[in-house]
């Protein structure tokens, strides 16, 4: 097994991320100059009011102010739609008629809509795993389309490294969403991860989050470990599923963010914060005219991988050296 080193990503220092913005800030301000007289108007899109979204949004919202767009240059047209396909292409189609000139939408179901759905309206996303596989756009560096944002993408194999060195499992569950195409990758991924660490995968598709909650329960009752997708389904249940499978003595372990806080054992996350700073400083540059299709996706820079004392010793399990030298122990 190789060394669990996180390379490019676990852990650079707050002061480092934080001057790095500050000094952003300062180059964008320079270089743009004043905001424009016009009031814009942005149309944001927080599927479900999860938190994460929530969390995303706001960090956006507070670079924006600081950046010079505030209530008088600003107006925010905030809209949370339900998961369904229905739900969120009204909303996508309220923010047109609202007269929005960019669309912010967060995770993989609105975004991949909105990208099937905007005629003439720019969009910029954050919290999408991968943004290349769900055809948003061609590639991070060059988007090639009037797309680009942020990605949460984190490497699996290092999670899944890091699972099987507090316990090498042979049996993994995993909760999807059909037709969430992040989820739908994530769970390619952890299939191509069980045939390079020997562990066989029962997946689930969770078409709701009541399903969620009972599918988990029972894969957590039939496997060593549950691994969670980033469905909105099963988002809106985690806390639920950890439950039932603290009570199965089921290991759970993801990349959503704030599950180890919830229960899981183990986590691998892109800062959220960092991911409302990173598209903030991109819909600064599309407000004073810069095209969106000129902008590369950014990759957040600060990965946390995160394991729970609590979990383990619920588990009856000990989190060895080489985990806890590079994990944030919560």
């Amino acid at each position: 097994m190789r060394n669990l080193t996180l390379p490019r990503l676990v852990r650079r220092g707050s002061r480092t991320l934080a001057i790095t913005f500050l000094l952003a800030g300062i180059i964008i301000n320079s270089l743009l100059g004043t905001p424009a007289s016009a009031q814009e108007i942005l149309a944001a899109i927080v599927t479900a009011d999860l938190p994460r979204y929530q969390e995303v949004h706001e960090s956006m919202v507070k670079v924006l102010q600081a950046g010079g767009f505030g209530e008088d240059k600003l107006k925010i047209f905030k809209q949370n739609p339900n998961a369904d396909k229905m739900s969120l292409t009204n909303s996508l189609r309220r923010a047109e008629a609202a007269g929005a000139t960019l669309v912010i939408t967060y995770g993989s179901q609105a975004t991949s809509l909105a990208k099937e759905s905007l005629k003439d309206t720019p969009l910029l996303f954050a919290d999408v795993y991968d943004p290349v596989s769900l055809g948003v756009v061609k590639t991070l560096a060059a988007p090639g389309s009037d797309a680009s944002g942020a990605t949460s993408k984190t490497d699996l194999g290092l999670l899944v490294e890091a699972l099987v060195a507090i316990k090498p499992v042979k049996t993994v569950g995993v909760l999807y969403t059909k037709g969430e195409k992040g989820s739908e990758q994530q769970l390619a991924e952890i299939k191509e991860q069980g045939k390079a660490f020997g562990f066989k995968v029962a997946a689930e598709n969770a078409r709701n989050p009541k399903e969620a909650q009972a599918l988990g329960k029972k894969l957590s009752g039939e496997t060593e470990a549950l691994f969670l997708t980033e469905s909105i389904s099963v988002s809106l249940q985690a806390s639920a599923i950890i439950t039932s499978a603290q009570a199965n003595k089921c290991i759970v372990f993801s990349q959503i963010p704030g599950l180890v806080e919830q229960g899981a054992l183990i986590g691998l996350e892109a800062d959220l914060d960092e991911q409302g700073k990173l598209v903030a400083v991109h819909a600064l540059q599309a407000m004073q005219g810069k095209q969106v299709h000129l902008l590369p996706v950014r990759e957040a820079k600060k990965i946390s991988l995160k394991t729970s004392k609590g979990a383990a010793a619920e588990l009856s399990l000990t989190i060895p050296a080489e985990v806890a030298s590079k994990a944030k122990l919560m």
